[in-house]
């Protein structure tokens, strides 16, 4: 009895290893590439808007540029806490938004009026230079 059970499962092990790949029917694979979606995101008209979203490690888009006088509106859309924090005036006394200004669904905003580079970055998960950061590039008119 027992030398029967073997034959009997060495035999289905057989049969299934022999049938027939489903996907040999379907021809040779193909590659589909998705095209990359880049951090960086442009506003040329004066007085428009622009979004910038916090989520839980880092803005998206991370670098924008926008045309003076367009209003940059920042969204806290992570489930922490965050800030907006110029790099070069981490007291935001400028602009920014400090973390009691900025909990999860909170909104910020600013408008850039003059030209130039400005670094930003949360200071809970990032570094003017790394993690959470990103940059605003502002052009005249």
């Amino acid at each position: 009895m027992r030398s029967r059970v073997v034959i009997v499962m060495v035999f289905a092990f057989v049969v299934a290893a022999c049938g027939a790949d489903p996907d040999d029917s379907l021809g040779a694979p193909t590659t589909t590439v998705a095209p990359q979606p880049t951090s960086e995101a442009t506003y040329p008209a004066n007085g428009e808007q622009m979004a910038v979203t916090a989520l839980d490690n880092n803005f998206v888009p991370q670098d924008v540029s926008v045309v003076a006088g367009t209003e940059v509106v920042f969204t806290n859309n992570g489930r922490n806490p965050h800030n907006v924090l110029p790099a070069d005036d981490p007291t935001a006394t400028s602009w920014g938004a400090l973390e009691a200004d900025f909990m999860p669904k909170d909104v910020y905003s600013h408008v850039f009026d003059r030209p130039g580079t400005y670094v930003y970055y949360c200071s809970i998960h990032g570094t003017p230079k790394a993690a959470m950061f990103g940059t605003i590039t502002v052009t005249a008119p």
